[in-house]
């Protein structure tokens, strides 16, 4: 027998699928104290692509020096001591949703988390919400960020045209720039301090560069 799927049947799958999540993430709300939940409205939240932040979007906010947001990091601290986003705040996931970790996050404002990727900031933003907090996730996490904030358009693996190279080009250059990002790309080994090429016979020594560190 052949079972023909079509687009109106994926989309119930898909519908019923996040039913059962937010089901089952009510659940756990509830067990940890939360307020109602407004299951439906969360659905179209979702659907509408209203529950993250581009990183785009991120560096806009960051350049205004806007404090309507909280960013949260919520990988290891070892990955955001080798490199964070502008103003991140490091609560690992482990720890988000423990009573120190959640006195951290303000109620009053918005809460975008990210991680390497979409998933675990995904997650934990969906629970976030569930409990009452305005959360988002920035898509794609800072892998996203990298890639279409700091990263040179011209370096895209994909074609690409000259539209938008000055916008990026001016995004790039904010954050890169002494006090307002990075100052070095990731490496992927720990940080370490390497000996500057020897000074000329009589010349000042020159001083330790130190790499691996991302922004402040």
């Amino acid at each position: 027998m052949t079972i023909e799927v079509t687009g109106k049947r994926l989309a119930a799958a898909g519908a019923a699928l996040v039913a059962v999540v937010l089901a089952f993430a009510a659940a756990i709300a509830r067990g940890t104290g939360a307020g109602p939940v407004n299951a439906p409205a969360l659905v179209q939240t979702i659907v509408k692509e209203e529950d993250h932040v581009t990183p785009g979007e991120l560096a806009r906010r960051l350049i205004e020096k806007r404090t309507d947001y909280q960013l949260i990091d919520i990988r290891e601290p070892w990955q955001f001591d080798d490199y964070h986003i502008p103003s991140a705040v490091n609560i690992p996931l482990s720890q988000l949703f423990e009573e120190a970790g959640l006195k951290k996050l303000s109620r009053e404002k918005q809460i975008i988390l990210y991680g390497l990727g979409a998933g675990h900031a995904a997650q934990a933003q969906l629970l976030l919400s569930l409990k009452g907090y305005k959360a988002y996730s920035l898509r794609e996490g800072i892998t996203a960020w990298w890639d279409e904030v700091m990263t040179p358009t011209s370096l895209h693996s994909e074609t690409q045209s000259p539209a938008g190279y000055l916008q990026a080009k001016q995004l790039r250059e904010h954050f890169l720039a002494p006090g307002g990002g990075a100052t070095a790309m990731p490496a992927s080994a720990p940080a370490e301090t390497l000996p500057a090429p020897a000074a000329p016979s009589g010349a000042a020594p020159a001083k330790k560069l130190k790499l691996g560190r991302g922004c402040s």
